[in-house]
């Protein structure tokens, strides 16, 4: 049995060398159209293709239709299966797990849940795409957010579980997206579809997607209201991620009232009453209206109905950030030791990966003289990190080799490279010491003394007795010849470490240094 990777990708020297390097443990060959690169993507690609044979890149002109990109390079697919995706994503899967589904199965296609990465403490978990389909006669049709057909027939798609198969996608990283300057591009494919069919529900859809991400809340609401009419009552795949970004913008509007309203009518359905958003957005409103036993009531009915991967999401809706809010709603009520209990159990929460919530938790416990819990409770997130068992668990599990990999590129002083794969490993796992001393070394190996010094001791801050950044700091000053605070840190990394080759290697450089 054969997977073929098909993608399409213009100007992602970024992403698209991380993106193969992930997708290729788990596909047999790589199909890439670039349509038009303008960076360094297609040399980039060569070089790629040429230690890769089974990677095929094919330079085709952009004609303002993804479907006939798309179309494009599964021409070339020879895989019994296709994967569908973006360079900004990166695919994370159990290839023998994966292929025991597909090779016993009668379903044609696959819906893959993918986590986009909106920021460090928002991801939005949606399993609505088909990403994952039998190569038989596969074709997109549409401009933008193309639907695929499998030898003429459309089909839903079945949700894969993520533990077996799921995407990263970091695209919506607010800089990304406004560097690759998607608002224009998609909004400008749009209008020109709307032109041609006004009445396709699906397109005012795309309208209110696009004129929220620009800030136009109540153009959104319209569209999405538009939309809704459109589809004279019948159910579309993206109606529930309709019902999700009305319910966001009008929060953005403080339209609270007609987000409960909107709420106790759309709990009725009996596919979006199941999604925890609803609930939480609703507790959050009832919140704002000093309703708050109706805020805690509705926190409480999202955490029940726990995380949903089977259609439009935001991850943590069903866990950690209902209790967040419940936490602030007990702090409202003159509740504080059960705002703080309640706070902690989110910071704990496994599905927390980033412990959102930790900076107020410590807060609350300085304020009230809990300092003994601090110390206890930075320990059990520690461990919490390094248990693999949730979200980014492939990351956590493999973190050490994440980090050899930085580090080799340091080393062989691919530092741009070095400082990319960093930023990807931070968007999972971002309570790792480790870091500050790989950045740190960079900055000094870029002659950045000062932006050395202050990294390194932002670590320290973290933990004081951690080696690597007591003696990257001993070098640092040492280099700079300020050998009195060189010294000063590398007896202090004498005293942090048991390893008899780094305590011979600092004495002898204590011994080196001159005092003047």
């Amino acid at each position: 049995m054969k997977i073929s990777l098909c993608m399409i990708v213009k100007n992602e020297e970024e992403n698209i060398i991380n993106c193969l390097d992930c997708a290729m443990k788990v596909v047999d060959e790589a199909i890439v159209v670039d349509t038009g690169s303008a960076d360094k993507t297609v040399e980039l690609l060569d070089k790629y293709s040429n230690e890769n044979t089974c990677v095929k890149i094919i330079h085709h002109k952009w004609e303002n239709s993804f479907s006939k990109a798309r179309n494009l390079s599964m021409k070339y697919a020879s895989g019994d299966w296709i994967i569908i995706l973006d360079a900004d994503e990166r695919l994370f899967a159990d290839r023998i797990e994966l292929e025991g589904i597909i090779n016993n199965t009668i379903e044609q296609a696959f819906i893959i849940p993918i986590y986009n990465l909106m920021n460090n403490d928002n991801i939005e978990v949606t399993s609505v795409m088909i990403r994952l389909f039998k190569n038989n006669k596969p074709h997109y049709t549409g401009a933008i957010h193309e639907q695929l057909h499998i030898n003429d027939k459309n089909y839903a798609g079945k949700v894969i579980d993520g533990k077996i198969c799921k995407i990263y996608h970091y695209g919506y990283y607010k800089s990304i997206y406004n560097r690759k300057d998607k608002e224009k591009r998609n909004m400008d494919i749009i209008k020109k579809q709307i032109k041609i069919e006004p009445n396709n529900p699906f397109h005012w859809y795309n309208k209110g997607v696009m004129e929220m991400i620009s800030g136009n809340f109540d153009t959104a609401v319209d569209d999405f209201l538009k939309s809704n009419e459109l589809t004279n009552k019948k159910r579309y795949s993206f109606h529930d991620n309709l019902v999700l970004e009305l319910i966001k913008c009008m929060m953005a509007l403080e339209n609270y009232n007609q987000i409960i309203n909107l709420v106790n009518e759309v709990s009725k359905d009996i596919y979006i009453g199941k999604i925890p958003d609803i609930y939480y957005y609703c507790g959050i409103a009832y919140g704002k209206i000093d309703e708050h036993d109706l805020a805690i009531e509705y926190f409480d009915k999202a955490i029940n109905i726990g995380e949903y991967e089977k259609g439009v999401s935001r991850y943590g809706t069903g866990s950690f950030l209902p209790k967040i809010q419940w936490s602030k709603v007990l702090l409202l009520q003159n509740k504080k030791n059960e705002s703080i209990d309640k706070l902690k159990e989110a910071v704990l929460d496994n599905r927390n990966i980033h412990n959102v919530g930790i900076e107020e938790l410590f807060v609350l416990l300085k304020e009230e003289k809990r300092d003994y819990e601090i110390e206890k409770l930075e320990q059990i997130i520690n461990n919490k990190n390094s248990d693999g068992s949730y979200l980014g668990s492939e990351f956590f599990r493999n973190k050490d080799n994440v980090k050899n990999n930085i580090t080799t590129l340091v080393e062989d002083g691919k530092l741009e490279a070095a400082k990319e794969l960093i930023l990807e490993y931070e968007k999972i796992v971002n309570y790792d010491i480790d870091v500050y001393s790989i950045k740190g070394v960079i900055a000094i190996m870029e002659g950045k003394m000062e932006d050395a010094e202050r990294i390194l001791k932002e670590g320290l801050s973290k933990d004081e007795n951690y080696f690597d950044l007591l003696y990257n700091l001993g070098y640092l000053y040492q280099y700079n010849k300020q050998n009195e605070l060189a010294i000063e840190y590398y007896k202090k990394s004498l005293n942090s470490t048991n390893d008899e080759m780094s305590i011979d290697k600092i004495n002898d450089i204590l011994n080196s240094i001159e005092i003047n």
